[in-house]
């Protein structure tokens, strides 16, 4: 358990150091509403959606109707990756574009971590 602990501290440290240079600006491609897939997350975190802004992302869960807003957001490429605290723990989540309509990443906190599939919601 510590070296998870450990790991994401120093993916955390690393990713501050590196946003201080990065614009926080979110690709149109990816700016929507995405519902989304975390298999192995605990019981009532496996199913959401992710709304994903020019500079902020909010994330909620299909059993909760609150929206967690991100903390701090970094854009490099293809891939965002941001800060949320959910229910008092602090998760990060890594996300990488597939395409227009598609997103896979990660999520990861103290205990635990699980990958997300991002499928876009068409209106």
């Amino acid at each position: 358990m510590k070296i998870k602990v450990l790991r994401l501290v120093v993916i955390m440290a690393c990713l501050l150091i590196g946003s201080f240079s990065i614009s926080a600006q979110v690709k149109v491609v990816s700016h929507g509403i995405w519902s989304f897939n975390a298999p192995t997350a605990p019981d009532g975190y496996t199913y959401g959606i992710i709304e994903i802004k020019k500079d902020s992302v909010n994330t909620s869960f299909t059993e909760s109707k609150y929206k967690f807003p991100s903390i701090w957001i970094k854009v490099k490429n293809d891939s965002i990756i941001y800060n949320a605290i959910i229910d008092d723990t602090d998760v990060l989540f890594s996300l990488k574009v597939e395409n227009e309509t598609s997103i896979k990443g990660n999520a990861v906190w103290d205990d635990g971590e699980t990958q997300m599939i991002l499928k876009k919601k068409i209106d």
